[in-house]
């Protein structure tokens, strides 16, 4: 059987891993705040017949709440 990308225990993944997370800022999906926004644009787009991915909606809920400005090519972004 194939081992996947990561090694079990692998240090130098590890170690490649918490190298890229001091370089990365991570957003994580930590408040109440994110989920409750997005279920109001998920409501509100469903409303107007104008459903889209639910990991476009948690993108658009967190930089909402968390004051980013979101950038991409994705058109389903200008429904919200």
């Amino acid at each position: 059987m194939k081992r996947g990308l990561f090694a079990v225990n692998s240090p130098k993944q590890k170690q490649r891993f918490e190298e890229f997370c001091q370089e990365i800022e991570i957003i994580f999906l930590d408040k109440l705040a994110i989920l409750e926004k997005a279920a109001e644009i998920h409501a509100n787009l469903r409303l107007r017949g104008l459903p889209i991915q639910t990991e476009d909606i948690l993108i658009a809920a967190t930089g909402i709440i968390k004051e980013l400005i979101v950038v991409s090519n994705d058109s389903d972004f200008l429904r919200i």
